[in-house]
Order: structure tokens, then sequence, then C-alpha cells
């Protein structure tokens, strides 16, 4: 059979298993999964335009905290995964175990202040941990496009970079709830448009960006997948993770016949 017939029968056979899924009693069983974007708690941290904010333990913030795990609560989350290497969550689970028993003082991330807090009230026996690796190597890049001639990349970026800086900066002092609505923002969830600035920069024979954002879209691949093996049919997921990585998290959610995608908004504001 030639390559084309194969391929123009796997599409009709792709197009009939989309309809099939897309049928009522197939639509009924589907997980509904929430992407909460977040703002590390943690000043720093690892991003291009460092994190710079307060004290997430203080008694104002705590009682921000508690308004939003209030909103999150209406959502009665079935299943609630961090942002964590999957090699810890044994780890994890096991501090979850003993906060429950009084045992185990939270940290000030957003894995323990959202995640643990949360599952404790809803009477949830474990999290569920998704992460994978990948590297951006922004100075290389950088340097790639200067010596490739794209000083026109180079602008686009550096000026986007201080876009978003000088938004965090105007945001920094918001409530959490506030915060976390500003963050899961189609206008900050458009962000991730810079990645395919960096993704052009480097020449044919060294093209870094294209690799490094071959990457980052692996990387979100990889823990859509993770989260995807733990859903059951009727689940509601609860999703706590960079908000950098919710614009990837969304699209591939979204795309999957077997996922109903819930807007964190709604609940937030």
């Amino acid at each position: 059979m030639q390559a084309r017939t194969v391929f123009a029968a796997l599409c009709l056979a792709l197009a009939g298993c989309a309809s099939a899924q897309t049928s009522a009693p197939f639509t009924e069983a589907r997980a509904q999964v929430m992407v909460l974007g977040v703002y590390h708690f943690r000043a720093g941290g690892s991003d291009y335009v460092a994190n710079q904010l307060d004290d997430h333990l203080s008694p104002r913030r705590q009682t921000e905290i508690a308004e939003v795990l209030d909103r999150l609560e209406r959502f009665q989350p079935t299943k609630i995964v961090v942002e964590l290497d999957p090699n810890r969550e044994a780890e994890f689970n096991s501090r979850y175990t003993r906060y429950r028993t009084g045992a185990e003082t939270l940290g000030v991330n957003e894995r323990d202040q959202l995640g643990m807090v949360l599952a404790n009230r809803l009477g949830l026996e474990r999290l569920y941990a998704a992460d994978a690796d990948s590297d951006m190597h922004f100075d290389q890049m950088l340097a790639a496009a200067e010596a490739a001639g794209q000083t026109h990349l180079v602008e686009q970026f550096r000026a986007g970079m201080a876009s978003i800086e000088a938004h965090q900066a105007a945001t920094r002092d918001l409530s959490v709830r506030d915060r976390l609505i500003d963050v899961n923002s189609p206008e900050v969830v458009g962000w991730n448009d810079f990645y395919m600035t960096m993704a052009q920069m480097g020449a044919q024979a060294d093209p870094i960006g294209a690799h490094d954002m071959a990457a980052w879209w692996g990387r979100n691949i990889h823990i859509f997948a993770g989260i995807a093996r733990i859903a059951e049919p009727g689940d509601r997921i609860l999703v706590i993770y960079g908000h950098g990585h919710k614009a990837l998290l969304d699209q591939y959610f979204r795309q999957a016949h077997e996922f109903q995608l819930v807007d964190p908004l709604t609940y937030l504001r």
C-alpha cells in the first residue's frame, strides 16, 4: 500500500475516533482538569525574571491564601497534582501524612500552602507529583543570536523580559487571589509567545533556540502525560503549577479528547 493511501486511511480512522470520543457518553466520563497557574510563593527561583515577593507566612498572606482555598474547594477536586519530581512524591506524601496529624509544619511554597492544605480539607489521602527535566540556556541563545546577526530577536527578547518584569513589579502587592487571577489571565498566559522568539535564535549549524524550545515543549508533554496517567473517568483533577507552563498544559488537555479543561478563573473570580 502506498504511503499516501496509508496516511489517508489513518486520517479517516482518527477522524472516526475523534467523532466517537466527542459523543455524549464519552463526554460524561471525561476527567475534568483545572490547571491553576501559580507564581511561586518563595522568592528567587530559576526563572529568567527573578521572583520577588513578601513573606507568604505572614498573617495577611495566610488570610488571603485561605480565601483562595475556599474558592478552589468549590471545584471539589478528587486528585491534586503539584509541580514536583515524581521521585520525590513518596517523601512529599510522607510529609503530608505528618502534617495531617499535626507533626509537620508547612513550608512557604505553594505545594504546601495550596496543595497540602486543600487536600487535607477535602480528606484526600495523598497528592501526586508531576514534572520532567529541561534546561533553557538563555545566555547561550542570546549569544548565538548575536553571532548570527539576529539583533532584532535579541531586542524583542529583552523588551519582552523588561515588560514582564515591569508587570510583575506592578502586581507584587496585589492580594494572593488577585495575583492568581492575573497570572491565569489571557494576557499573562500569552507570554508563552516569547518562546517562539527564542526558538528562532541561532544559525542553521547550531539552532540552539529550536533545541531548547523543543526540550521545553517536550518537558510539558511529559508533564501532561504524567497527569493523564493518574486520571480516571469522572475525576476532577486540580493541577497546581508554575504559570509559565499553563499555556502548553492547557493546550495539551484541550486537545486530548479524554479530558475536559476547566478554567480556574471561574472559581477565583
